[in-house]
């Protein structure tokens, strides 16, 4: 296997698959739990961490499986019986699922908290804290909404007023799917070829980045964080024949992709004269996947204050690593990011925007989720987990 667990110990390789399950990264996480578990069949640590994997990868009788194994390898474990308690009362297992919620409670230590009604459990993976003190206050990050609690309702109702647009993207891209075949699954970050399997820029982001150039022929695409994202616009470029100039603002880009750029600009956006941007025309993309967090003259706030309020009506936004109606979810409470906040606060109060595509809401979804995965993922794609964490939208006149 190779990756930065190559070579590494079982226990090094369960926290980085562990990592990788946290962040939604299921097919990753896959990969290492199964590469522990060739070495190690008994692991309980790697088959019950795999059951979830294959959960939200929507395999439920694997999953119960290796839940099953894990209760059986380590009876004494508590959170083996908490996790296999959600997934039994997920498949209307009423009675099982009890069974192994009575046995996590009996488990509990007598000094700690007492084990959420089965009603309320979640996956053992989503129920991260994370406390810290900044300066003179302490906090506790955690996830407010979704990973098994209610959405916002309030995000949620914005969100699903687009869902015929949505629908209609996902059939957009289904013209397409023979192109995304096209792409392999594996690869290098060394290369200047994008692949699916990426820590950084995942399949369902990639497919819609790659059809929202393709309808649009932007003249102009400004990238603020460049990486995966350059690979797949540049692709997309050279696919369609679009007219499509590529601009590259990151002071130190994750991988090396100045060749692929017509223009290159090496500082941070706050560093940038805003009004550089107001070139940009209807139909042209803002792209930006920055710090994510939002301090006194970062580049989130630059973004939110001074930029998106002057951009033009029919210039299409792009804002990465959105979870909206959702939190954060638990791989990313440590990073104390911030932004999708001021997103929200912009959704909430305003008509300002229309939301063309929200990566992450479609994911979740039941029936857009279905309808996305029957599209795009045949043949070659069969098995890619459709994660994604886009958002995009557009300025309304």
């Amino acid at each position: 296997m190779s990756g930065p667990q190559a070579g590494a110990s079982i226990e090094a390789r369960l926290q980085i698959g562990y990592d990788r399950l946290r962040c939604h990264l299921l097919n990753l996480a896959e990969l290492i739990f199964l590469d522990v578990l060739a070495e190690a069949p008994a692991n309980a640590i790697a088959l019950r961490l795999l059951g979830i994997t294959r959960w939200k990868l929507g395999r439920s009788v694997e999953a119960l499986e290796h839940l099953r194994a894990a209760a059986r390898q380590a009876p004494g474990l508590e959170v083996v019986w908490n996790d296999l308690a959600v997934a039994l009362r997920e498949a209307g297992l009423a009675g099982e699922a009890a069974e192994a919620h009575a046995s996590a409670v009996r488990l509990r230590d007598v000094r700690a908290l007492p084990v959420a009604p089965l009603a309320d459990l979640t996956f053992s993976t989503e129920r991260a804290l994370h406390p810290f003190k900044l300066v003179d206050y302490d906090y506790t990050a955690r996830s407010r909404w979704g990973a098994g609690r209610p959405a916002h309702p309030g995000l949620a109702a914005k969100l699903d007023e687009g869902r015929g647009r949505y629908a209609a993207f996902i059939g957009e891209m289904a013209q397409i799917q023979g192109d995304f075949a096209e792409i392999p699954v594996g690869g290098a970050y060394e290369s200047l070829e994008p692949f699916w399997f990426n820590v950084w820029f995942p399949a369902l982001d990639g497919m819609a980045l790659t059809q929202m150039l393709r309808r649009h022929d932007p003249a102009r695409f400004v990238e603020v964080g460049s990486g995966v994202s350059t690979k797949f616009a540049r692709r997309a470029v050279a696919k369609y024949g679009l007219r499509t100039r590529l601009a590259s603002i990151d002071p130190e880009p994750r991988n090396a992709v100045d060749t692929l750029c017509d223009e290159v600009i090496r500082r941070p956006l706050e560093q940038c004269d805003p009004a550089m941007f107001d070139a940009l025309q209807p139909g042209d993309v803002f792209f930006l996947d920055s710090s994510h967090r939002a301090f006194q003259g970062s580049d989130v706030t630059v973004f939110f204050l001074e930029i998106l309020p002057r951009l033009r009506p029919g210039v299409i936004v792009h804002v990465h690593d959105i979870y909206l109606p959702d939190d954060y979810i638990s791989g990313h409470l440590r990073q104390l990011w911030n932004e999708q906040y001021l997103l929200a606060t912009a959704l909430l109060f305003s008509d300002a925007f229309e939301v063309l595509f929200p990566c992450w809401y479609v994911g979740q979804d039941a029936e857009l989720g279905a309808q996305a995965r029957q599209a795009l993922c045949r043949g070659a794609l069969d098995g890619v987990d459709l994660y994604g964490a886009s958002f995009w939208m557009t300025k309304r006149g």
